[in-house]
């Protein structure tokens, strides 16, 4: 069978529910005048800097080695 809520549990639940809301929309506030501005990707990880990128003629990337730098294997 459900719970019987008081007038005074429903008010609190309310109370607190609206707390939460408030909460986190400040913090979303505060995070988009404090965190950088978005790159045009929509906010998405941008791609990893330096690795190796695959040559656009169809040749496989170069592997690293790891003491001498790239290989042509």
């Amino acid at each position: 069978m459900a719970k019987e809520w008081s007038d005074e549990e429903v008010q609190a639940a309310i109370s607190d529910a609206v707390r939460i809301v408030r909460e986190d929309r400040f913090e979303a506030f505060v995070r988009g005048r404090v965190s950088p501005p978005n790159d045009d990707n929509g906010g998405a990880n941008p791609p990893p800097s330096g690795g190796s990128n695959p040559d656009p003629n169809g040749a496989p990337p170069k592997r690293k080695s790891l003491w001498w730098g790239e290989t042509d294997e």
